[in-house]
């Protein structure tokens, strides 16, 4: 496989876990419940959106590069429970992180200077994601 189909194939794979994002982050928000509701809710109605910028600039790029938008979205956890959507979220955003990690090294090989320098952007939003939730949940890993 030739380096622009590798890089198109990992956007493609990138698509369907910010689509899985968006999902995770409007479930979380319509059913937390208790005290948290009161910032969580809104917490991640907003991480939602931030989610929604992302899939499609990438959809929008897989397709720049030839390729076909992949729109089916990876399976998400459905707990109710407060720690464990937090705990899912950062774990989603260290995943994240290190997918868009391997991307820019792939965009390099391509020599695709503007895309590094969107996913650049992107992982500074998933760490900044990260580190909210982290704090949320006063973890030591921050």
């Amino acid at each position: 496989m030739d380096a622009k189909q590798a890089l198109i194939d990992g956007l493609n794979e990138d698509l369907a876990y910010e689509l899985s994002a968006i999902n995770q982050y409007i479930y979380n928000a319509a059913v937390v419940s208790g005290l948290a509701r009161l910032t969580l809710r809104n917490l991640f109605a907003k991480e939602a959106q931030d989610e929604m910028g992302h899939a499609q600039y990438l959809a929008e790029k897989i397709a720049a590069l030839g390729g076909e938008p992949v729109v089916q979205p990876k399976p998400f956890s459905h707990s109710r429970n407060v720690k464990e959507m937090l705990e899912a979220t950062i774990q989603a955003e260290i995943d994240t992180i290190d997918r868009y990690t391997e991307r820019l090294e792939q965009a390099d090989a391509v020599q695709d200077i503007e895309l590094k320098t969107r996913l650049e952007d992107i992982i500074a939003d998933e760490t900044k994601h990260k580190e909210e939730m982290l704090r949320l949940l006063e973890d030591p890993r921050l």
